[in-house]
């Protein structure tokens, strides 16, 4: 395999569990955005686009995770945690902003119709619940990568499937 391979194939498989983990909180999210609106339609552009912001959020986690900062030396696992959480919230609702952003421009024509129309046309309880969403969820999941972090990965995923050895017994 050559060295490009290789790195691709290493990219791959360290984005598939954010990108998993993205999928189904997006999802779940636009899921409560449509009992919330009571808008019950699910199209296939809101779940083509829900899959690609999952996809670039867990990339996104990625770089951050690859930042000098983004691991506090000699703390506590539940000040990491939170650390790590505040981050990826960060990216995670940043990205999200775009998203309510991008279908203002073309509604508005062009950014500065949207940014007028932008504090406008959002739904501030709707954002705030995503909010807590995201942060809830990247709490959890900050949590499960501490966890895989400290046990491994081969024995959390004996723990957590319940793979038959004396690991998976106790």
């Amino acid at each position: 395999m050559s060295k490009l391979g290789a790195i691709l194939e290493k990219e791959i498989r360290e984005a598939i569990p954010p990108f998993l983990f993205f999928f189904v909180l997006f999802h779940l999210i636009g899921l409560s955005k449509a009992v919330f609106v009571q808008d019950y339609s699910i199209t296939s552009l809101r779940a083509a686009f829900t899959t690609v912001g999952a996809l670039i959020v867990a990339k996104a986690i990625l770089l951050v995770e690859a930042l000098p900062f983004a691991k506090l030396p000699s703390a506590s696992l539940l000040r990491q945690t939170v650390w790590r959480t505040l981050l990826f919230a960060a990216v995670a609702l940043l990205f999200h902003m775009i998203e309510e952003f991008i279908p203002l421009i073309s509604k508005h024509g062009g950014l500065a119709g949207a940014l007028r129309a932008f504090y406008g046309e959002v739904s501030w309880p709707h954002l705030g619940m995503t909010a807590l969403w995201l942060v809830a969820g990247l709490f959890l999941y900050c949590i499960c990568w501490e966890l895989v972090r400290i046990v491994g990965a081969d024995e959390f995923k004996k723990r957590l499937l319940g793979t038959s050895g004396s690991a998976g017994r106790n």
